[in-house]
């Protein structure tokens, strides 16, 4: 007797239904999309019980004639295409012509259907899969679709769904991402009786987030629109204080269809870098157009995974594009103070990207050189005499008339010559970041000094700016990093006596091939035996002493972050900028936070630190007089 045997259509459907329809947000999400590929303007979704029970899905689409209604329950039975070639052009969110046969195979399924020609419309009514009925009705324009008793007949299934809330929550989910795709369609969800959400259909995505996640998400969003290589990407993405703890509230569509895509979710939390604090995910709903024979759909039973022909366009079209949106939002975080009258005040996004490699070589010192025992600027006003400094490079868009003003100075200046050439500095030509309002109210406000010796207090006319010293100082020393990274120029320090470290024999052979990628940086390590490498320079701008400890905890982070690229990476660039940053509970002199403001404000990001804490607070008069009652 033979042992392979040809499965009959129903155990064959059940099966099928198996990886199709896990459960009723399936249906739901089989159910919609079908609904759009119709043609409708308008879809509601009713459930009972999670969906297990009732689920009901009415729109106004083109409906179907009868002839079409029977033979749309048959496997492998669609009219989105007729041949493999088809799926190169294909516009519509179904194609496989599997899902009505799979929910009608584990349920009790009724269907309603007119098209606008005809006089009247005709209902089928199915169970487990048989055709029980097929009668004339009446009906408007459109199709409902009533499933009841979902996994009735499957009962191994059934056990493994979740309280009937959970489900409803799932349901609930799947409307969501199906309504942000489509603002053109007006989307009503019911949840036993009670309506849970409801979009206006005006083609407006702004006015779905806010259905959906409310005003003050709709207020801290930011449009995003961006061209490249065939691409177009549309939507809109979060600043960065709305960024939550998980992905969750990510939507990210492919002409129209949702998808999980690590290339695009990578793009997009790569262009937040050093803006998020860490385990923090940014908000998005990104729409991505491309020509539909450049991917193919067909690799995932849900057809939410994706195959691109060209990943690298499609990486840099999200990064570039959510990076240009979050450039041209900039800002500085407001202090919102406790009071009862005080109103809340959303964040400003802080969101730039790095400095831009300098072109101009020109050197200047570091201004946050510690000199013991030596004079200050205001107790030479007639010869300023020079100390050994650190050399740095400035942007290219500072140009030859900004002057960084270091704690000494080469040539003889008098105080009023200083002062007179901070204040008449022509900044509107120094580019994009300089030339934001705020930077430049930095740029122009009067030093008032410290608090804590931790944070550096600034006021231009009826604002308080508040500086984190170490923060700004991270921030201006990642960007210098990132610029000699780039440019592959070597700013080290020779260290009077060199570290000699032991290894594993994985790290060893790391720290060997990454050779010259350390040295862009400035350490300068050789071997020195079995697994032990030495260290004769270290980066430039460290002022106190670097241990075998600050170098292990730079190799670890290199290696979780980025052990396959041939540069160092972005982590290991924030460990060793935080390592040699200003620290907190250190005095400086009115010229050293000078000079630290004006570095920070040749910055394009001088808002954030590396990771993602911010920089600067600003607070408003009113906000001092409604705390002295003065205002009410």
């Amino acid at each position: 007797m033979s042992k392979i045997v040809i499965l009959d259509e129903k155990t064959a459907n059940q099966i099928a239904a198996g990886e199709v329809i896990e459960r009723p947000s399936s249906v739901v999400k089989e159910m919609v999309e079908n609904s759009i590929d119709a043609g409708a303007t308008q879809i509601t979704v009713e459930i009972r019980n999670g969906g297990i029970s009732y689920i009901r899905v009415t729109d106004n689409g083109s409906g179907m004639e009868r002839d079409d209604l029977e033979l749309a329950f048959e496997r492998h039975a669609t009219s989105k295409l007729r041949r493999i070639e088809d799926l190169d052009k294909l516009s519509t969110l179904g194609f496989r012509g599997e899902a009505l046969a799979s929910i009608a195979s584990v349920s009790q399924l009724e269907v309603t259907t007119k098209t606008v020609d005809a006089l009247t419309g005709t209902t089928l009514k199915m169970e487990g899969g048989r055709v029980i009925s097929v009668n004339q009705a009446g009906s408007p324009k459109g199709t409902t679709f009533i499933v009841r008793n979902l996994f009735y007949n499957t009962p191994a299934r059934y056990k493994f769904l979740k309280k009937d809330s959970t489900e409803a929550g799932y349901v609930y989910d799947i409307i969501q991402r199906l309504a942000l795709a489509n603002p053109g369609i007006s989307f009503k969800f019911i949840q036993n009786n009670q309506t849970q959400l409801h979009t206006p259909g005006n083609h407006d995505l702004l006015s779905v987030i806010y259905s959906i996640f409310g005003k003050e998400t709709a207020k801290s969003v930011l449009p995003v629109s961006y061209k490249n290589e065939g691409f177009l990407l549309e939507g809109y993405i979060g600043k960065p204080e709305i960024a939550r703890g998980n992905r969750n509230n990510q939507s990210v569509f492919l002409n129209g269809r949702y998808i999980k895509c690590k290339v695009i979710t990578k793009a997009l939390e790569d262009a937040y870098k050093t803006m998020l604090m860490q385990n923090r995910f940014p908000f998005c709903v990104l729409n991505l157009k491309y020509p539909t024979a450049s991917y193919d759909v067909n690799v995932h039973p849900q057809k939410l995974e994706v195959r691109f022909a060209d990943e690298n366009a499609v990486y840099s079209t999200v990064y570039h594009g959510v990076r240009s949106a979050l450039l041209k939002e900039s800002g500085i975080r407001e202090f919102e103070p406790k009071t009862d009258n005080a109103k809340e005040k959303p964040d400003i996004s802080i969101s730039f990207p790095p400095m831009k490699p300098a072109v101009n070589k020109r050197i200047l010192p570091d201004v946050f050189t510690a000199v013991p025992e030596q004079p200050t600027l205001f107790d030479m006003p007639e010869k300023i005499v020079r100390t050994e400094t650190r050399n740095h490079i400035l942007p290219d868009e500072t140009g030859e008339k900004y002057v960084n003003k270091p704690l000494f100075v080469e040539k003889s200046k008098t105080v009023e010559e200083i002062r007179t050439a901070e204040v008449t500095e022509p900044f509107e030509k120094k580019g994009p970041a300089t030339a934001n309002a705020l930077v430049r109210e930095l740029l122009y406000a009067e030093i008032i000094g410290q608090v804590f010796d931790t944070y550096i207090l600034l006021q231009n006319g009826n604002n308080l700016y508040i500086i984190d010293q170490h923060a700004a100082h991270e921030r201006i020393r990642y960007e210098m990093l990132k610029q000699r990274r780039e440019k592959k120029e070597n700013f080290s320090q020779v260290l009077l006596e060199p570290l000699i470290i032991k290894l594993t024999a994985s790290e060893y052979d790391f720290v060997m091939e990454k050779q010259s990628a350390f040295q862009s940086v400035g350490f300068e390590i050789e071997a020195f035996g079995s697994n032990t490498v030495i260290i004769r320079s270290i980066p430039d701008f460290y002022e106190s002493g670097f241990n075998t400890g600050d170098f292990h905890e730079i190799l670890d982070r290199w290696i979780q972050t980025g052990s396959d690229q041939s540069d160092i990476s972005d982590e290991a660039l924030y460990m060793i900028s935080c390592k040699g940053a200003l620290k907190a509970n250190r005095t400086l002199s009115k010229e050293e936070i000078r000079g630290l403001v004006e570095s920070l404000c040749t910055l394009e990001n001088p808002y954030t630190c590396v990771h993602g804490r911010p920089v600067i607070l600003t607070m408003e008069k009113k906000d001092f007089e409604k705390k002295f009652k003065r205002i009410v």
